[in-house]
């Protein structure tokens, strides 16, 4: 009778510690979250009124780390969040011709923490830069004639 006894407390007491609170991150695990914005805004940006970057939606994030890859996706306002195993982690940017301007290259994760990373990515948006004089020895109809050498 006894030894039913210590080996139900023995169970009880191990179903106790293996118990998580819901929202809690498994043993060996830690969650990497942030938000990722994207510059410029516009091809043209006024001086005096710079953008702080606009929310990038749908774009996937690859964390690799001893030949596995995970991968998450932003939300609609540029928030993420991935659960990943303790360790550390390279941080890319995939299917995207977007490039990582700032925000950390690699996360180091351990278990039970929160990592906050967050990145500003290049939008791609460029504004075409004409050639000053013209080279064209044909400029359009009513265009200045190129100077001569």
């Amino acid at each position: 009778m006894r030894a039913v006894l210590v080996s139900v407390l023995v169970l009880l007491t191990a179903a106790c510690g293996a118990y998580r609170y819901p929202g809690q991150s498994p043993a060996g695990t830690g969650t990497v979250s942030g938000q990722v914005t994207a510059v410029p805004c516009s091809p043209v940006e006024v001086p005096d009124q710079p953008c702080a970057g606009r929310p990038v939606s749908g774009l996937e994030i690859d964390f690799s780390a001893g030949g596995i890859t995970i991968g998450t996706q932003t939300g609609p306002k540029g928030g993420y969040a991935v659960e990943l195993a303790a360790g550390t982690w390279k941080v890319s940017i995939n299917g995207s011709k977007m490039r990582i301007i700032s925000g950390p290259q690699a996360v180091t994760v351990e278990a039970g923490s929160r990592v906050v990373a967050n990145y500003v990515v290049d939008s791609g948006i460029r504004v075409p830069v004409s050639k000053e004089p013209s080279t064209n020895p044909h400029p359009p109809e009513g265009g200045p004639a190129p100077a001569a050498a």
